[in-house]
């Protein structure tokens, strides 16, 4: 299950190991306002020493290690006059559900399935490549690697792989968060040295297995065990293989208030401020999972 060119890094030992997940933009403010909600209860962000964020959860963990105030992140999230200008896309199902039928014919060959959506990524017509990277370089408050052990997970279009980008894989932070949110069919495919990358959701929304050799790993997951299962992954396997190879493991994801105030499209820009102040409110309940006393 785990990938080898990523062994190194994997086998490492940490104390603490978070894992953000991928939800959209309301998905982003909700554990904005989540992780405001349990720093102010029972986590010292600072304590983490491994982040690993998928999709939404890429564009948290670069805000989060960015050295803003989460705030001051917070405050990005409900306040309109400093809300990043999203763009709000006209998703076509009937459109994009019929380019998918040859990945879904595969579905129990993982990788081949990834082959397939990376080919419809790379063909769909989707908002401007610039257009769109400018909304991530809106997003993040810093554009270079933090010190800390962070990996943006995205999959190579053409191979199918889950790639792991580190400050040490000589990609730009802002091009590896973008390949991390690119939907396929939806936001266009990054291209990173000629080479075409998409959304690393569609391996796994959270890539939890690389917490592996963490003491204790913190999920938080915008669409948690309910979520849709990617072939050949699944969060409650992942869990499972954590569990299995000794790690603690606490999994955060949205309760009931949490839900209604995402709303059913997790694209919607204008549930940013409910999604969030949910967030927070769930975060300030939440003590399964605390850094301090």
């Amino acid at each position: 299950m785990l990938p080898n060119n990523n062994q190194e890094s994997i086998e490492k030992c940490h104390n603490y190991a978070l894992v953000l997940g991928g939800g959209g933009v309301t998905g982003i403010a909700w554990m904005t306002g989540l992780l405001k909600g349990l720093e102010e209860n029972s986590l010292n962000l600072a304590e983490f020493d491994k982040l690993i964020g998928t999709s939404a959860g890429a564009t948290v963990a670069a805000q989060i290690t960015s050295g803003v105030k989460i705030e001051d992140l917070y405050q990005r999230q409900i306040d309109v006059k400093k809300q990043v200008n999203e763009i709000a896309p006209a998703i076509n199902l009937f459109k994009i559900l019929p380019k998918l039928i040859p990945a879904f014919l595969v579905k129990n060959k993982p990788i081949k399935f990834r082959q397939r959506v990376g080919r419809m990524a790379i063909k769909a017509k989707t908002v401007d490549a610039e257009i769109r990277r400018q909304v991530i370089l809106e997003r993040m408050p810093s554009h270079e690697w933090p010190s800390i052990d962070l990996h943006i997970m995205a999959v190579h279009a053409t191979s199918g792989e889950l790639i792991n980008f580190t400050k040490n894989s000589n990609v730009s932070f802002v091009d590896a968060v973008a390949a991390s949110c690119a939907v396929p069919g939806i936001w266009p495919s990054v291209n990173i040295n000629g080479e075409y990358y998409y959304d690393g959701g569609i391996r796994s929304a959270e890539n939890a297995d690389f917490a592996l050799a963490s003491k204790r790993v913190l999920i938080i997951s915008p669409t948690g065990l309910n979520g849709m299962s990617m072939p050949g992954s699944s969060l409650k396997a992942e869990i499972e293989f954590l569990a299995r190879n000794g790690c603690e493991v606490v999994l955060i994801s949205p309760d009931s208030h949490s839900i209604n105030a995402m709303g059913k499209n997790p694209l919607a820009p204008s549930k940013r401020k409910a999604s969030a102040t949910a967030g927070y409110l769930q975060g300030l309940a939440h003590s399964d999972f605390k850094t301090k006393d």
